[in-house]
């Protein structure tokens, strides 16, 4: 009876380090309410099978051999992987993937173990059989050998998935987690249709398999490191050229009030001459109203300030007066602070790319039904910012919040959005509601702020 409950714990406990695997490969992704779901799902699983299991080796028809567990071991890992897949989204073939790497080295976790135990209890004389009293021994050198490799396999999986989430690569996982699968499916064929025990032969081919699998791993790897590069560099020529047409713009606009105000400058003597003789032929509101035109003419050669922030409000006053232009209703209350430079660059970038995307989705509206907001507020040391505008339209999000789109040439904005978020620990949302796309980014501002 002992044995038999703790054979049956042991292996029902071997189950779940690959399942946990599923799980914390994405346990970064996934917000508190997914974490306590994906593992009170886990733990119920795990409940439900040490019971039935408990009762078919103790009360029910099974006996404890190889094929039995073989079997079940081809099966039972099915529940905790469907539950991840329908808990974990939307994360399909990047699942498959980590199951096509833990599944890899639970075969060759099981080659090994089974190998040293036969070494030590098996008669040389007879084909390779492990004696069932050894099985419950098999099961600990597996769960310790997993747990082992777990800090390394999740380091792996983070890096993939959560550090180049950014990265557009749907298709890449899509078409990239099928290779090792294969590989896979070809050794359990080969398996499946044995009952004898046949480690010692199995263990260069698996070793093989493994290699493969590693090859791959770290293809992927290097492969998204060198797309994360080269997508970096082009965001920062991008970033760069908008800073430079921005800048130009700016510049321009000055040079365009220097000339006004020149030409006010200059006919300095005839306005003050107009204005003397409307006053000495006792003409007053005429007078007022000639005072209202050169007032009116002065605000024209002024450069609006919408911040205090210089680079942040030479960034505000181009696109927003690209929006004023193509007669885009806005409102604007801005209160960004000075401090904090290199925050400040970054957030310039960030407003332009937010104001330009908002600028294109106003104009696929109605004239009547554009608008276009941008408020800021500071609490202590944190810098609240909402950017809206009027959008009727159908909206996609990633896994992380953020609008995708398939038009080539764009998207630019969302990614450096999202390497905003990551470099200055800030929060971002995304709504599209009630007619109005909304950004919401919360980041912290003053000396105390990532950098």
């Amino acid at each position: 009876m002992l044995y038999n409950i703790l054979t049956v714990f042991l292996m029902t406990t071997a189950l779940m380090p690959p399942a946990m695997l599923q799980y914390y490969a994405f346990e970064p992704l996934l917000s508190q309410t997914q974490k306590i779901r994906v593992l009170g799902g886990y733990a119920t699983l795990y409940l439900i099978e040490l019971l039935f299991f408990l009762y078919m080796f103790i009360w029910g028809p099974w006996d404890h051999s190889f094929t039995l567990y073989k079997k079940i071991f081809v099966v039972a890992w099915i529940p905790h992987f469907l539950w991840a897949i329908a808990t974990i989204r939307p994360y399909l073939f990047r699942h498959l993937y980590v199951f096509s790497i833990r599944a890899a080295c639970t075969i060759l976790i099981h080659t090994l173990s089974a190998l040293i135990l036969l070494a030590l209890f098996h008669d040389p004389g007879s084909r390779p059989i492990l004696p069932s009293l050894i099985y419950p021994a098999q099961w600990l050198f597996y769960i310790l050998c997993y747990l082992a490799l777990f800090p390394v396999l999740r380091q792996y999986f983070n890096e993939v998935f959560v550090k180049y989430r950014y990265l557009t690569t749907h298709k890449y996982w899509k078409y990239i987690s099928m290779l090792p699968l294969f590989l896979l499916l070809d050794m359990y064929f080969i398996l499946a249709h044995t009952e004898d025990l046949i480690m010692d032969q199995m263990l260069l081919p698996r070793m093989i398999l493994l290699l493969a699998l590693i090859i791959i791993a770290v293809s992927i790897r290097v492969g998204l490191r060198q797309a994360d590069r080269t997508l970096k560099m082009y965001e920062r020529v991008e970033n760069m050229t908008a800073q430079i047409e921005a800048s130009r713009d700016y510049i321009h606009s000055l040079l365009n009030s220097q000339d006004q105000l020149k030409g006010f400058y200059d006919s300095r003597k005839a306005y003050l001459d107009k204005l003397e003789g409307l006053i000495s032929s006792h003409q007053p509101q005429e007078a007022l109203q000639f005072i209202k035109e050169i007032g009116t003419q002065l605000d024209q050669t002024k450069q609006k300030q919408y911040c205090q922030n210089p680079l942040v409000n030479a960034a505000l006053s181009t696109y927003l007066a690209k929006a004023e232009a193509l007669h885009i209703p806005i409102t604007v209350k801005a209160v960004i602070p000075k401090e904090n430079a290199a925050l400040s660059s970054d957030l310039a970038i960030v407003l332009s790319n937010l104001i330009e995307n908002a600028i294109h989705a106003s104009e696929k509206q109605p004239d009547s039904h554009r608008a276009l907001s941008l408020l800021t507020l500071c609490q202590g040391d944190v810098l609240n910012i909402l950017v809206k505008n009027r959008f009727d339209g159908t909206v996609t999000f990633d896994e992380d919040g953020l609008p995708t789109t398939q038009a080539k040439g764009h998207g630019i904005g969302m990614k450096s959005l999202s390497h905003f978020r990551d470099t200055y620990d800030a929060s971002v949302l995304c709504t599209c509601e009630d007619g109005w796309f909304s950004t919401y980014i919360r980041v912290p501002w003053g000396e105390g702020s990532p950098s």
